[in-house]
């Protein structure tokens, strides 16, 4: 015992019972009951301390051997885990504990006060990793959205706005394999303007380049969502129309063949002068049949193409039946 009162046994039996066994029944709901110690003497009043930058100087709501950088005899301490088991031998923790109702409650306060630092240092880990976390999310959101942007400039023609040749070998062979597992019609579309070098001849190239960007827009205008477009070459264009037969493709094509024709473009001559160019296109369709590659599929589209122009320009043909 560390006071010097004289307590009969019961006395300290009853006051453990009635003062310090509720808190262990308590803490289960309420992590920040404590015992309260009647008895608490504080440091800088029994020592007469006139060290006012002490933390615990002038402090009545902590005891001084719960705070860290303390200063005891003359030395800063350091925190509670470090210093607790030497407070325990210091005559002001002494003090504060006269009878062993007092020292149980202290060991107790001391254990809750542990446990509720380790409960606020996991908390503040606990913050710390979520909000690594979501800086982590955040830089792999930015770095997915950069990588597509990436990927965009790889597969796009940069002129038209459309895939480029090297995607469509990507684009085919995969709407090859959905078309054979599902059994679903294919259809891959040829474009061919016409008369497209007698322009670049005439009024040059940029204004060929407009033509083609014009045409880059129509595209993604005319068609559906579920079908894609390609800069094949030059003035050479491929569209993949997935689950669409040669009936709904001559269709479709014969839209886009009509818009085409409706939409002049607007050049500026080698002289400087405004001029409005009406351009058509030659379309040639081919349906994917089982076993076929896609260099095949593509063949039979381009010589549907060239049927067309030899057969006036300006019209679809669909391969084995125009």
């Amino acid at each position: 015992m560390f006071g010097k009162q004289a307590v009969s046994s019961e006395t300290i039996c009853n006051r453990i019972r009635e003062e310090i066994i509720p808190i262990l029944y308590q803490v289960a709901r309420d992590d920040e009951i404590t015992f309260h110690n009647a008895h608490t003497v504080h440091c800088w009043e029994k020592n007469d301390c006139e060290k006012s930058d002490c933390v615990a100087h002038g402090n009545t709501d902590v005891p001084c051997w719960y705070r860290a950088g303390t200063y005891c005899c003359g030395t800063v301490q350091g925190d509670f885990v470090e210093k607790c088991g030497g407070c325990r031998q210091c005559d002001v923790f002494k003090e504060s504990c006269p009878t062993l109702c007092e020292e149980v409650g202290e060991a107790l306060n001391n254990l809750l006060f542990s446990l509720r630092e380790e409960k606020r240092t996991s908390r503040k880990h606990l913050e710390k990793i979520e909000y690594l976390n979501r800086e982590l999310l955040s830089a792999v959101e930015n770095l997915d959205s950069r990588n597509r942007e990436i990927l965009e400039l790889v597969i796009t023609d940069k002129l038209t706005g459309l895939y480029n040749r090297n995607y469509l070998t990507t684009v085919i062979d995969d709407e090859i394999i959905r078309s054979q597992r599902g059994d679903e019609p294919l259809t891959a579309m040829m474009i061919d303007l016409d008369d497209f070098k007698l322009v670049n001849d005439t009024y040059g190239h940029a204004c060929g380049d407009k033509i083609l960007s014009a045409l880059g827009g129509m595209l993604q205008k005319t068609l559906r969502k579920c079908d894609r477009a390609f800069r094949y070459g030059g003035e050479e264009f491929v569209v993949i129309l997935s689950g669409t037969d040669l009936t709904m493709a001559w269709i479709l094509a014969e839209r886009i063949r009509k818009t085409y024709e409706k939409e002049p473009v607007v050049v500026e001559t080698k002289d400087g002068l405004l001029k409005t160019i009406s351009q058509t296109m030659s379309i040639g369709l081919a349906a994917y049949r089982k076993g076929m590659t896609h260099g095949a599929l593509l063949e039979q589209a381009d010589a549907a193409v060239y049927r067309a122009k030899s057969e006036g320009k300006n019209k679809v043909n669909r391969f084995g039946i125009d």
